[in-house]
């Protein structure tokens, strides 16, 4: 009788196994620790802005003296569209590919699709398969842009109306910057992205830390 149990507690073990990371939360894209980003900027925050050119398109951004796409930039390319986000060695790592009809919020490998006609989440993409949103998404999560009286425009994920997740924040003077936005507020590493070919990482503390 105690085999038989045992059996019994071990195969429903097995079974729930499954059941539990069929349940689990799937992320819109990967949370990258505070700490890794700021070990990356450390390291690429003295390298010099400037543009550089390829067969892929144009690149405005931070380039290290051997002319290698390394750090924050935009590329502004025929077949993705405008890409905005971190770079090492010519390498998207994370950011924004935002294209004539959808916009890829997270890497290559694991990101979140948005519809621009609509604003609307349509799947995460994560390791080469496509996943259905989880429900709460669809009702929370938007991709807009959002115009103020003074002119200035945003660009990128909201939600409930609010700047939050991943953006970029358009000013009437021509400068723009890329960063993470917590209700409305800009939080952690960002680039201000200058006119002039030039651009700045800033730091942006939240109340709670």
């Amino acid at each position: 009788m105690r085999k038989i149990i045992s059996l019994y507690i071990l195969l429903q073990c097995i079974f729930m196994l499954p059941a539990r990371a069929q349940f689990g939360r799937l992320e819109k894209y990967p949370n990258i620790p505070s700490q890794y980003d700021a070990a990356f900027v450390d390291y690429v925050k003295d390298f010099a802005s400037g543009v550089a050119k390829s067969s892929y398109g144009q690149y405005f951004g931070q380039i290290t003296k051997e002319r290698n796409v390394y750090g924050f930039g935009a590329y502004y390319t025929d077949s993705d569209g405008v890409i905005y986000g971190q770079y090492r060695l010519g390498n998207f790592l994370f950011g924004i590919k935002m294209g004539t009809q959808v916009a890829k919020v997270g890497t290559n490998d694991h990101y979140i699709c948005y519809d621009l006609t609509t604003g609307d989440p349509l799947y995460i993409m994560k390791d080469g398969d496509k996943y259905a949103l989880p429900a709460d998404y669809e009702k929370t999560y938007r991709f807009e842009s959002l115009t103020y009286e003074n002119g200035d425009q945003y660009v990128g994920e909201t939600v409930n109306g609010k700047r939050e997740g991943v953006g970029i924040y358009y000013y009437n003077n021509g400068n723009y910057y890329y960063g993470r936005y917590k209700d409305n507020d800009r939080r952690g590493f960002g680039a201000m992205f200058y006119t002039n070919n030039t651009l700045t990482i800033q730091y942006w503390k939240g109340e709670d830390e």
